[in-house]
């Protein structure tokens, strides 16, 4: 594949992955995405620096939609990457 992955087949991948992890979600291409707002939000980051870091324009609605509610759920793969 010389052009490297395109997103849909990301997006395919990841959800095989979680149906085969036997996942109560359903993993989609904007899981990593929605990762990469709600960790750093928790920890107390700006959202100007999330919104540079994820290519979103200043005051991005769209980036405050993929932030997820705070559940109280710590342990997750990107926790302690971010």
């Amino acid at each position: 594949m010389a052009s490297g992955l395109d997103p849909v087949t990301i997006g395919d991948i990841l959800t095989r992955i979680g149906a085969r992890a036997g996942l109560d979600i359903r993993p989609t291409g904007h899981s990593p995405r929605r990762g990469l707002v709600t960790e750093p939000s928790r920890a107390g980051n700006p959202d100007a620096v999330t919104e540079r870091q994820g290519g979103w324009a200043p005051g991005s609605k769209v980036m405050r939609r993929y932030r997820e509610r705070d559940d109280g759920f710590r342990e997750n793969a990107l926790h302690w990457v971010l």
